[in-house]
């Protein structure tokens, strides 16, 4: 088990299940599909740049595994955190994080295989921000995913 391969996987996959999804960016343009980053958002490293710059994303974030004898396999924690962006003023800006809740756990509730190897389990909890952050909306999803595990080697077979 390679935990970053499956972490690579998983940013794809989400990149791909919100594709069709109409995005606003912080400089007002549109775009379609979030960018998936891995562990956190990037570092800003200049005084020009701006950390606006990365909505709309979506940061796929290990947090733990686990395995518990020699039949199992990887248990592996997975937040999906997500934020977006919406300058408008009816205050639905929750709505594109909603709806990307909604995917990306309806992709794993009705199909839990990614890349034919990991498997998510069907406890999914998400939640949204429970502060006003306009134009700034968050959001999250925690899915387990069942990882494949070398086997122990017996030497005294």
């Amino acid at each position: 088990m390679v935990a970053s391969d499956f972490q690579r996987e998983l940013m794809k996959e989400i990149e791909q299940i919100t594709s069709q999804v109409v995005y606003q960016k912080a400089d007002g343009e549109r775009r379609n599909g979030v960018t998936a980053y891995m562990q956190q958002l990037p570092q800003v490293t200049e005084d020009e740049e701006d950390a606006s710059a990365f909505f709309p994303y979506a940061i796929v974030r290990l947090a733990s595994g686990d395995t518990q004898d020699d039949n199992d396999c990887w248990s592996i924690k997975t937040e999906i955190l997500l934020g977006c962006y919406d300058e408008s003023t009816d205050s639905h800006g929750h709505l594109d994080v909603l709806e990307t809740i909604q995917r990306i756990c309806d992709r794993f509730a009705a199909k839990p295989l990614l890349a034919q190897k990991y498997y998510a389990g069907q406890h999914i909890q998400w939640a949204l921000q429970d502060e006003d952050t306009y134009p700034y909306y968050f959001g999250g999803i925690e899915i387990t995913f069942n990882l494949p595990k070398i086997g122990r080697e017996d030497d005294y077979a």
